[in-house]
């Protein structure tokens, strides 16, 4: 309903209140309600009032209608107190703690009812793991508590401000028949993923400037309030939200027990949790923290000592940080814009020109327009971003994600829109003082370990022990291989970016409620401040040092050998090779499979299948031929044949077209289950078996269709070359070589 039509209703409400009896006052007063009250199924109490207020004015016109003073018709039965309007009389009533209790029989009725406002919080915090180099836990995670906290802090805090508030006396509660104690209803997180996949969430021991939350609750008002004009009720409810955000900061400093959370923070120590600035989303205004967020950004503080040459920058940097072109604009410095800090005297090493190489080989590519179809495009982002691509990132996740980070897997295929160097940070101590560097990451979302990786990665490539393509390599949908993940605790949330409600806005989320950033600004020099005081402590400087030579000498050359042998893994076996015969157990089934070729009957592929095969299936040298692909069969003696009687499940074409050979390949599946070293034991019989031919696939898992067992077998017939399984980095030759192998 437009607001022009909303008008027009009240102006013809207010005609029949001239024309008709008493009763049109309800009616005028449930429209004006509806219309200024946002959530009526919340609030209670009000239709109680409604109906006191009706009473209060039909036992008025029982008075003989003896007018003497026009300007005094209406008076209250209970105090005798007279009214020019009825109006003035029904908020009386309503807000009158004697004469409302008297007009309800004797029963108390609230003087308030509950309001809802949903409400955005700008939040910081500082978090980071108590012991170094522990395993990622994905069980719990502690942006997860950090949300429970802000909100039992927010109840907490709500309670205590409105006791002796929102009722009479703790005696009389049990005649209250309204519930006026403050609820959340809601709340979102952008750090926190809920809707999203769970690799997506914020890894533990990360602090942060830039968190976001959404919060929607109930708290106590006047009823009074409801009757007030707009501007005056924004008005109240900006005085509220700042009242609440005080008293929300003063639980969360002085009475919320961090011990109480230690079972769900684990190795975890969350401290110093600030509300930076709160906004009331107005009613047409939508934000889900974590969904409507179009770009995150990330700060790593990278110490210029891992880096050769880098004591040489840093001598530099600290001898000439005060001869520096510095942008006075403080967004400039908080979003890193244009690289706020540049130094007038050269640096007397290519070590920082090695270094941003890195870091923008992490970058993704904006794709240009040339009208073909682009399945890799992050469609869906704000402007320019929609035309940046997206690259799979499975082999920068976290290894306990093991198949959830599969290439496959839409989740792992994200943007990194900025990889760069935005300013310069010193720690002085008696004994030293350190120069680093902050490294900001912005892209649409990231996975977790995906940042510390890629910083491991260029600290080794800086440093000539990895090859300089080996981003690029590592991102190649067909590569599977380690990457050196780098230490924790040096990593900050530091923005939100919400594009396209800024664009609606035309400004930043909280451009209003935190000018100029002063908030922000101070709370991120502070957790720059507290992490690199961590840094420079003798026990992570020496815990750092053993990364650093362990990067070295023992992961860089192996991941070297990885990257050599996956070069070379296609060449490895040349044509000229002297192969095997078949043995003989082999021989009805290969030949079987040969006949299927020769007549040119090997099926088509299935579009799921196609997915993880890199060259293309279903297409031939002929093209009614199909000389590669997959096809899936299953074990017509799987339990009794139950899988081929239950009408339920369709009985694949491999089935149908080849009896024969379905019989041949499960009892070939039986002669190569038997254990020769314990006799009678025979590994169980599989329910389905993929059959492929010239078929290379890139990584991925197994669906996990096999009933209740946890290992798969494969194995390799006919005259070929190449053909290894690649299983966790590890190749293996499985021509006439059966491999078990856990594949889900």
């Amino acid at each position: 309903m437009s607001h022009t039509f909303r008008i027009a209703m009240q102006y013809l409400a207010l005609f029949l209140c001239l024309h008709i009896p008493s009763r049109c006052f309800s009616l005028l007063h449930s429209s004006h309600y509806s219309h200024t009250t946002r959530t009526r199924d919340i609030i209670k109490g009000h239709r109680t009032s409604n109906i006191i207020a009706r009473l209060a004015s039909q036992q008025q016109e029982s008075i003989p209608n003896v007018v003497t003073n026009p300007q005094k018709q209406h008076s209250c039965q209970f105090c005798s107190q007279s009214f020019s309007s009825r109006n003035q009389l029904f908020r009386h009533v309503r807000n009158s703690v004697d004469c409302a209790t008297k007009a309800n029989g004797g029963k108390e009725v609230s003087q308030y009812c509950l309001k809802r406002i949903d409400i955005v919080l700008h939040i910081a915090y500082e978090c980071y793991i108590d012991k170094e180099f522990q395993v990622e836990r994905l069980e719990k995670y502690d942006s997860v508590v950090i949300g429970k906290i802000i909100k039992h802090a927010f109840l907490k805090g709500l309670n205590e401000l409105y006791h002796g508030q929102i009722g009479m006396s703790s005696s009389n509660n049990s005649n209250r028949d309204d519930d006026l104690t403050p609820k959340i209803l809601s709340s979102t997180q952008t750090s926190v993923a809920s809707q999203r996949h769970y690799s997506l969430s914020q890894e533990n021991g990360v602090s942060s400037v830039g968190e976001v939350m959404t919060l929607s609750y109930v708290y106590p008002v006047r009823k009074t309030l409801l009757d007030e004009k707009k501007e005056y009720r924004q008005k109240e409810e900006m005085k509220s939200l700042e009242e609440h955000r005080l008293v929300v900061q003063q639980q969360l400093e002085n009475n919320i027990n961090m011990e109480d959370w230690k079972n769900d923070l684990g190795t975890s120590v969350l401290k110093d949790i600030q509300l930076l600035s709160a906004k009331i989303l107005s009613e047409n205004t939508k934000i889900h923290a974590e969904m409507s967020c179009t770009q995150r950004a990330y700060h790593y503080i990278l110490p210029l000592r891992w880096l050769n040459g880098g004591r040489e920058i840093e001598k530099w940097w600290l001898e000439n940080r005060n001869n520096v072109i510095q942008s006075e604009d403080n967004n400039d410095i908080l979003y890193g814009i244009g690289g706020e800090m540049r130094a007038k005297k050269p640096p007397p090493n290519d070590t920082l020109q090695r270094l941003k190489f890195a870091l923008r080989s992490a970058e993704c590519k904006r794709i240009a327009q040339d009208g073909s179809e682009n399945l890799n495009l992050a469609s869906g982002r704000y402007g320019v971003l929609a035309l940046k691509e997206r690259k799979p990132w499975h082999n920068f996740a976290n290894p306990n994600l093991k198949g959830d980070a599969s290439p496959n897997n839409k989740p792992v295929w994200k943007v990194i829109d900025r990889c760069r160097i935005v300013q310069f940070v010193c720690h002085e101590t008696i004994e030293d003082t350190q120069a680093m560097a902050i490294i900001e990451f912005r892209g649409d979302d990231f996975l977790a370990e995906q940042i510390r990786r890629i910083i491991g990665s260029v600290v080794a490539i800086c440093n000539e022990w990895l090859p300089d393509d080996f981003i690029q390599n590592a991102t190649q949908m067909d590569m599977f291989i380690k990457t050196p993940a780098g230490p924790m605790n040096h990593m900050y949330f530091a923005e939100a970016r919400f594009h396209f409600n800024e664009l609606v806005d035309g400004q930043r989320l909280f451009e209003e409620t935190d000018i100029p950033n002063t908030n922000t600004l101070r709370a991120m020099v502070d957790i720059q401040n507290k992490i690199m005081a961590r840094i420079c402590s003798p026990t992570t400087n020496y815990l750092e040092s053993l990364w650093l030579a362990s990067l070295q000498k023992n992961v860089a050359p192996k991941i070297r050998n990885e990257l050599k042998s996956l070069f070379t893994a296609s060449s490895s076996l040349s044509a000229s090779s002297v192969l095997t015969e078949t043995p003989i157990i082999y021989s009805e089934c290969l030949s079987m499979l040969r006949d299927v070729v020769s007549a040119g009957r090997w099926p088509t592929t299935s579009s799921a299948r196609s997915k993880v095969i890199k060259n293309n299936p279903n297409k031939g040298n002929n093209a009614t031929i199909i000389d590669s692909g997959s096809f899936t069969v299953i074990n017509p003696k799987f339990n009794d044949g139950l899988l081929m009687n239950d009408d339920r499940i369709k009985i694949p074409l491999g089935n149908q077209l080849f009896p024969d050979l379905v019989s041949s390949i499960f009892d070939l599946e039986e002669e190569l289950s038997k254990d020769p070293n314990s006799e009678g034991y025979q590994r169980p019989s599989s329910s389905h078996c993929a059959v492929n031919r010239n078929a290379q696939f890139t990584p991925h898992v197994d669906s996990g269709r096999g009933s209740g067992q946890s290992l798969s077998m494969i194995v390799g017939l006919g005259d070929y070359t190449g053909g290894e399984l690649l299983i966790e980095g590890e190749s293996s030759n499985i021509r006439y070589n059966p491999i078990q192998f856990d594949g889900w």
